[in-house]
């Protein structure tokens, strides 16, 4: 018997196809990526910047954020062997769950770190994740 036990192995038919990784380049997302290389036969990295409504020059705030978040998600794509690697802006859940059905995901990988109280109750991007995602959903503490 394995470590995993031997339902684990059983039961899930690994790899994934097609695995969306939600990125931000925090200590999680790390972990989350570690865990989606493995799963993995194709992985593809999403990183969403939300900009809020209220900003001016929203244009130029994305340029600035594009800017900023290249050269990490590009690294992140190189370390973890991404096929691709997306820099997107809006809501993250629903970002995250748009892109995955238009790659035809089979699995969402993501991590979380949040351990406030009111942020749990109000529900955080992972469990909007789940309540809307197409396919299944691993989120990796």
């Amino acid at each position: 018997m394995s470590p995993k036990g031997p339902e684990v192995t059983r039961s899930l038919n690994l790899p994934f196809k097609k695995v969306l990784l939600a990125y931000s380049g925090s200590e999680g997302s790390d972990r989350a990526a570690e865990v989606a290389k493995k799963l993995a036969e194709e992985l593809y990295i999403i990183t969403v910047v939300r900009i809020p409504e209220y900003v001016r020059g929203e244009e130029e705030e994305r340029e600035r954020a594009r800017e900023y978040y290249r050269p990490i998600v590009e690294k992140a794509k190189r370390r973890f062997g991404a096929r691709e690697a997306l820099i997107v802006f809006g809501n993250p859940a629903e970002e995250i769950v748009r892109v995955a059905e238009e790659i035809g995901a089979d699995l969402i990988v993501l991590g979380v770190e949040t351990k406030n109280p009111l942020m749990r109750k109000l529900g955080g991007v992972g469990d909007k994740v789940v309540d809307h995602a197409h396919c299944s959903v691993l989120v990796v503490r």
